[in-house]
């Protein structure tokens, strides 16, 4: 296992090769443009972190084939990645590492932390956790800063799969707080709250617009389908995206804002789709080898997700360039 660090309250002989493997070689990582990171289980059960191009060039596995790592996020400037990680023996917790694979260490010592969205700022991660107990799964930041310990910032039996707004102020995840599972919103000390779905189904997954313009999100009918929908950060104007009679699920917004990213079952095997905002399928990403996707995360360096005056601007007028080619 390379570079994966233990805990703070690890023996000394683990200090020591930890900061000996530091020193070994990194992954390479030849491209530099647009990529997406997911978890892929392959033919043979094992769960990795791999990236790969929106064109589906380049695959390259970063975590080692064996161990068990899925839901990557790319940190705001896609020098790091969080992802889920287990050696088979602890439960998940929350690691990050470099975007080429090297330097792992964990971020949260859980048991049972998954999912992690990184804060604009990236002084801090928000997610899923079961530490204590399967019927009291709340939602947790990490405060880089702060210190102390990770802090439960939702109420309930169920919540999970926070999504950090652009700006910074609001959370949006899936909780039962009301009763059904629907998606709500809070800021990063779980105050202000607010209900954005309420209906029959089951909603989950939020992702925010990389503007923070809208919210997409999955719902499962009673027939256990799933759909992929938007909706504005307020929860109006929900639209359906995807009528498949598969399951699309796990929405994630592409850097520019105009297509979205998205995990189905609609070719036998799950896999990664790309679709435009009025659902049409762009193309399919991965490829058969892969029996299930869990997680996945798009990044484009031309596109940073940044609150900074400097890296909106260069955001925007990249955005505009980019609009500008593609003009006919």
């Amino acid at each position: 296992m390379k570079q994966i660090a233990e805990p703070a309250r690890a023996n000394g002989i683990a200090a020591v090769a930890l900061a000996l493997l530091a020193c070994a070689a990194p992954r390479s990582w030849a491209e530099d443009g647009p990529r997406i990171a997911f978890g892929g289980v392959t033919r043979d059960f094992a769960n990795s972190i791999y990236v790969i191009t929106p064109e589906g060039d380049g695959l390259e596995e970063l975590t080692d084939h064996g161990d068990w790592a899925s839901y990557p996020e790319w940190s705001r400037d896609g020098s790091r990645i969080a992802f889920d990680y287990s050696d088979g023996a602890l439960p998940t917790r929350i690691y990050r590492m470099n975007a080429d694979g090297s330097n792992q260490k964990p971020m949260s010592y859980g048991p049972w932390d998954t999912g992690a969205t990184w804060s604009p700022q990236e002084d801090a991660i928000a997610f899923g956790s079961a530490r204590d107990g399967s019927h009291r799964q709340g939602v947790y930041t990490a405060d880089f800063h702060r210190g102390g310990g990770d802090l439960r910032i939702s109420g309930g039996t169920y919540a999970k799969f926070p999504s950090w707004s652009p700006a910074g102020d609001v959370i949006a995840y899936a909780s039962d707080r009301a009763g059904s599972v629907d998606i709500h919103t809070m800021d990063r000390l779980g105050r202000h709250l607010a209900q954005l779905t309420d209906g029959p189904d089951y909603y989950t997954e939020p992702s925010w617009h990389p503007r923070g313009e809208a919210i997409a999100f999955e719902s499962w009918d009673e027939g256990n389908r799933s759909d992929v929908y938007t909706m504005a950060p307020d929860g109006a104007d929900q639209r359906r995206l995807t009528v498949h009679p598969a399951s699309d699920t796990d929405p994630t917004w592409s850097p520019i804002g105009t297509q979205i990213l998205f995990t189905s079952d609609r070719d036998g095997d799950h896999g990664l789709f790309i679709m435009e905002l009025d659902g049409r399928i762009v193309r399919k990403v991965t490829d058969d080898r892969f029996m299930y996707i869990e997680g996945s995360s798009w990044f484009d360096p031309d596109f940073p997700r940044s609150v900074s005056p400097i890296g909106r601007h260069a955001a925007t007028w990249g955005w505009l360039k980019r609009l500008r080619a593609s003009a006919p």
